[in-house]
């Protein structure tokens, strides 16, 4: 897996937490309200930080698992067994956790409709 693609999502991100906090500001202050923006507008904000969330989560098992088997090498256990196993199946492993991701966004949505989520 190119770990240099996750890193620069995952760098890019974070500044929704940055963008997130402008925006409370922006709002305490009156500059910015939800009755500007209306509801498509307050949606549309909503979604794309939800999106970017989303790539943030996907980015960071990705590189969570690089960084765990590094520092695993890094002490002196790269020999054990299960830390090879780790490593040689590292693109399945991350697979299998954004399948479990995918699969509870799914449910969530099945469960919730969309449109509540946002309200």
């Amino acid at each position: 897996m190119n770990i240099k693609l996750f890193t620069v999502l995952f760098s890019g991100t974070r500044w929704v937490y940055v963008s997130a906090i402008i925006e409370n500001i922006l709002e305490a202050k009156g500059i910015l309200t939800k009755e500007m923006l209306g509801s498509k507008g307050v949606t549309a904000v909503l979604t794309l930080y939800y999106i970017l969330f989303c790539i943030l989560a996907f980015s960071l098992v990705t590189l969570t698992l690089r960084f765990f088997l590094n520092m695993q090498v890094k002490i002196g256990n790269a020999e054990l067994v299960i830390i090879r196993w780790l490593q040689a199946h590292e693109q399945s492993l991350v697979y299998s956790f954004w399948g479990n991701i995918v699969i509870g966004l799914i449910l969530i949505f099945a469960i919730v409709k969309p449109v509540d989520l946002f309200k």
